[in-house]
């Protein structure tokens, strides 16, 4: 006759160790903390200056964790040391606010998104006009979409999600062209902008600009997919 197992006045029955074994390594696989890994996305920063020392614009890096904490997502520095400062620095919090609330229907993200710049210095003008790139940003980083080479943006965000007018239209045209971007996006109305002569810009540098009323239009051109 076979021999009873008994553990604590409990019956083991045969196999009960390797299907334990076997339901513990299914758990640990489908542990959420376990199975998402970091997002990134680089942001390019429209500017008006651009000299030949330069590679590329300068550009904002986004890291998500997609930790389960904290809850609600939070933002931060990713340096202890913040390389940017000036009045510029609320328009990154408003950018950030705006794709939490825009996006609060459909998703509920939750950890930290680290933010590293390229540059250092003060964010003051060019971070009001950085507005729309960085709300362009923040949405493709959560819902996964990888932005489009060859394109960049320049516009304030208004709290509808308009984009906002700005100024130096043309030099930031000349300096998309030299920074190698094929495309630069502008506010509705900015093209045919006074005292500004964009059709000789855009033929010089063989930059298309194109304007744009909304994030949403924005986003479906620098994704390729709609918002």
């Amino acid at each position: 006759m076979r021999k009873k197992t008994i553990t604590n006045g409990t019956q083991r029955l045969p196999g009960y160790t390797t299907l334990t074994l076997a339901l513990c390594a299914i758990l640990v696989a489908v542990s959420p903390s376990q199975a998402r890994a970091d997002r990134q996305l680089t942001v390019p920063i429209s500017v008006a200056a651009y000299t030949d020392q330069q590679v590329g614009f300068p550009t904002f890096v986004l890291k998500w964790d997609q930790g389960v904490q904290p809850d609600p997502l939070s933002l931060r520095w990713g340096r202890s040391q913040v390389p940017v400062r000036g009045a510029g620095m609320g328009s990154i919090q408003r950018a950030f606010q705006f794709a939490v609330e825009r996006l609060a229907a459909s998703l509920h993200p939750t950890g930290t998104i680290s933010l590293y710049a390229t540059f250092s210095g003060p964010l003051t003008a060019e971070g009001t006009t950085a507005e729309a790139a960085l709300a362009i940003g923040f949405l493709a980083l959560l819902k996964g979409d990888p932005l489009l080479k060859e394109i960049t943006i320049t516009g304030t965000l208004e709290p509808d999600g308009r984009i906002g007018q700005v100024g130096q239209v043309q030099e930031k045209t000349s300096a998309a062209a030299r920074a190698g971007y094929r495309v630069l996006l502008v506010p509705r109305g900015q093209f045919y902008a006074p005292r500004v002569n964009l059709i000789k810009a855009t033929s010089e540098s063989n930059v298309l600009v194109r304007e744009v009323d909304t994030i949403e239009e924005a986003y479906e051109l620098m994704t390729g997919k709609k918002l």
